[in-house]
């Protein structure tokens, strides 16, 4: 039966359905590091998921988490063992790299998590992921658009040495996304101190200049933190030579600064500085950053 269908004028709609099938499943494939044994997969529709974001504690002897959200949707769980010779942080990075259009919420390593033994049995409840409270790490992050998802990511080595890393997706509904509006900014804010920069704006060939929305959040910054000092720095990888490249963004970075002005920001430690081409990041796209100034 199946033989004659395939032979049918049917053929090339099925080959077509098949095609769209496999774009779609591979689409949302996520890959572990080489050679990684899955040790679980799951898929269904959850009430009320428990979904960390801040370090766990102990109070009373009960796990209460910094931060913490209930969510309803669809929850895909992976749980892979990771072969010998590589570190929690190895299996980490590979993971969070394939997530990068998620939104940082929240992010810890090690013992600044809280214990690994909480994370294993009371929230993700699979007891293998129990192990060395120095080597795990934890992210979570919010990949918006029309269906947005939740991912939480963790990882950790126990005391034989033994890697495993865990992830969740959890598909949600626009209404559902909501509340982890404010952990984007937290997120942000997180990062930004962590790495001491940031990319805010990725810029085409129009004059730069930041919208509400960064001028906002700048803002904020400013009046939070007004004993430290912060710069924006254009960069730009246009045909120009380079003098002339450092020579425009430096205007163009003097001109995001005169729109905090108008804005009311505290500028008195925030500067202005055009890189051109120089201090290249992974990140080789016009844009404006913010970046922490340090003290020598």
């Amino acid at each position: 039966m199946l033989a004659k269908l395939v032979s049918s004028p049917l053929k090339p709609f099925l080959v077509f359905l098949l095609f769209v099938f496999c774009t779609a499943q591979s689409a949302w494939a996520i890959k572990p590091i080489s050679g990684s044994n899955q040790k679980h997969y799951g898929n269904t529709n959850v009430e009320n998921h428990w979904v960390i974001l801040g370090a766990v504690e102990r109070i009373k002897g009960q796990v209460s988490p910094e931060e913490e959200l209930y969510l309803s949707g669809k929850l895909t769980k992976w749980l892979w063992q990771i072969p010998a010779g590589h570190s929690s942080k190895d299996a980490f990075e590979q993971i969070k790299q394939q997530l990068e259009d998620a939104q940082s919420l929240f992010q810890c390593e090690g013992r600044a998590c809280g214990q690994s033994n909480d994370f294993a049995n009371k929230v993700f409840k699979h007891s293998i992921l129990s192990g060395r409270d120095s080597d795990q790490f934890y992210w979570a992050g919010l990949e918006q658009g029309k269906n947005p998802s939740l991912w939480l990511l963790y990882s950790m080595q126990r005391s034989n040495k033994g890697v495993y890393i865990y992830l969740e997706r959890l598909r949600l509904k626009k209404s559902e996304a909501a509340p982890l509006q404010k952990y984007v900014q937290l997120g942000q804010l997180q990062t930004f101190f962590q790495q001491h920069y940031l990319p805010i704006v990725r810029l085409d060939a129009q004059p730069a200049t930041l919208g509400q929305e960064q001028v906002d959040w700048l803002k904020q910054l400013l009046q939070d933190y007004p004993n430290k000092k912060f710069a924006l720095v254009v960069h730009r990888y246009g045909q120009l030579e380079n003098r002339r490249l450092i020579e425009s963004t430096q205007e163009e970075a003097q001109g995001l600064l005169d729109q905090m002005a108008k804005a009311d920001g505290f500028i008195k430690n925030l500067y202005a500085h055009g890189a051109g081409a120089m201090m290249p990041r992974e990140e080789a796209f016009d844009r404006i950053e913010l970046v922490e100034l340090l003290e020598k």
